[in-house]
């Protein structure tokens, strides 16, 4: 059976043979010459088309498929490695459920990171809350920072973070080729700018360049700040806010000198942790 290569080697001579034959045919009709010798031509033309077409076939069968993502998350779903939470009540986006087989892989995952990381490696492994009071995320910046200017389909209500939206729209015109050098810098310079633009800097370049809902083309709201992070109250006094942790290690962070006194007041140590 031949290889990949041989026949790549193979389709190109027969490419080759294609043109030549090609350009026979098309001297012959420009001679008028007679039917039963175009006949012939034209008939060997469509042979060597069929072969082409034939080693092809053989090519695409010997490259690797695709991956089929839909697929392999409906077979994992089939066999409850991992379900969509609340899947009753029509489930929530992003919540998931691990089945018996889901439970195992991931213990077995862990398993094989803790070996490496704390037995191999000798990292010193803390289990820290899943909840953080908001001083400690306030001093570390991210009740202020850790936020995404978001756009809303002013019909559908889906949302998009805007500066991904103006990156991708920008993307677009870079490669347009009817636009001239001078758009083509200018959409370089903001897609380069995207990621560090304010609301109202987002909003003007997302009207200028009159951009929609990907999915629906329909009009979008004005950029707004969105917290990525999910705010709680700890206690029921309601006055001691907190969120659900951002960041893993902020539980290494804040328990730093007791790994170090731990470690016999030696450095250097490396801190680890699931989350």
């Amino acid at each position: 059976m031949a290889t990949l290569e041989e026949l790549q080697s193979e389709i190109a001579e027969l490419n080759l043979k294609v043109n030549v034959q090609g350009d026979k045919v098309r001297t012959l009709k420009a001679e008028k010459a007679a039917k039963a010798t175009l006949d012939e031509e034209v008939k060997l033309l469509k042979e060597l088309k069929g072969q082409v077409e034939k080693k092809a076939k053989e090519i695409q069968s010997k490259l690797p498929k695709p991956f089929n993502r839909a697929g392999f998350e409906a077979l994992m779903k089939r066999r409850f490695f991992f379900a969509n939470a609340f899947g009753l009540y029509n489930g929530v986006a992003g919540l998931f459920d691990f089945g018996p087989p889901g439970c195992a892989l991931k213990a077995n995952l862990l398993n094989h990171w803790r070996q490496h990381f704390v037995m191999t490696e000798n990292m010193l492994e803390v289990e820290c809350t899943n909840v953080t009071p908001d001083i400690v995320l306030r001093t570390s910046g991210h009740v202020e920072k850790f936020a995404d200017y978001m756009v809303k389909d002013m019909v559908t209500g889906d949302c998009y973070r805007a500066d991904k939206l103006l990156e991708e729209v920008m993307s677009a015109r870079m490669e347009d080729p009817k636009l001239s050098p001078e758009q083509k810098e200018e959409a370089r310079l903001l897609n380069a700018q995207a990621g560090g633009m304010d609301d109202k800097q987002l909003g003007e370049a997302l009207a200028k360049f009159n951009v929609k809902a990907p999915d629906t083309n329909n009009d979008l709201s004005v950029p707004y700040p969105f917290n990525l992070m999910f705010q709680t109250q700890i206690g029921p006094a309601g006055n001691n806010p907190g969120f659900l942790r951002p960041e893993t290690a902020q539980g290494i962070f804040v328990n730093f000198k007791r790994l170090y006194d731990y470690n016999g007041s030696k450095l250097p140590f490396g801190g680890a942790t699931i989350g």
